[in-house]
């Protein structure tokens, strides 16, 4: 259990490292450049972990068209989950984002189970006190961003 743990945290910091140099790269190089230099590397770097590990069948375009249309799908929602994730986080703090980003995580993840019939009423709990808790935090956020606002258009010594 431990195990499954640590690598869950290790995948949540590297996805979130992953997000902010992935928005760096796309106000520097635009939208587009910044995702397609982003799948670019993950491409060689997988093909040079193929090549090295031996599992070059996925070079053959036989064995290419038998695999199901679903299983290319991966890529497209990763793509657009990257491209959300970079528009969204370039208004928040990173923290704020990461929170926003598990919060759909964990409501996408209990819809599926709920209908495969696996989620129950904890679940469901759960995940209303994550809402919850998001909703708090966006609006204490927001109140301290409009006191500061009002205690900065109030003159010094008045």
């Amino acid at each position: 259990m431990a195990l499954v743990v640590t690598v869950a945290l290790l995948n949540g910091m590297l996805n979130i490292f992953n997000k902010m140099v992935n928005v760096r790269a796309k106000q520097a190089l635009g939208m587009a450049n910044g995702n397609l230099v982003n799948y670019l590397e993950g491409t060689v770097i997988a093909l040079v972990l193929a090549i090295a590990l031996g599992e070059t069948h996925l070079l053959d375009f036989s064995y290419l068209s038998g695999i199901p249309f679903p299983y290319y799908l991966g890529g497209v929602f990763g793509l657009l989950a990257m491209v959300l994730t970079i528009r969204g986080m370039e208004g928040v703090s990173v923290a704020v984002s990461a929170v926003v980003i598990l919060s759909g995580q964990l409501l996408a993840g209990f819809v599926m189970d709920a209908l495969a019939g696996m989620a129950g009423l904890r679940d469901l709990a759960g995940l209303c006190l994550v809402g919850l808790g998001v909703w708090w935090n966006n609006r204490r956020s927001r109140l301290d961003a409009e006191a500061q606002r009002a205690a900065e258009a109030v003159p010094p010594g008045q």
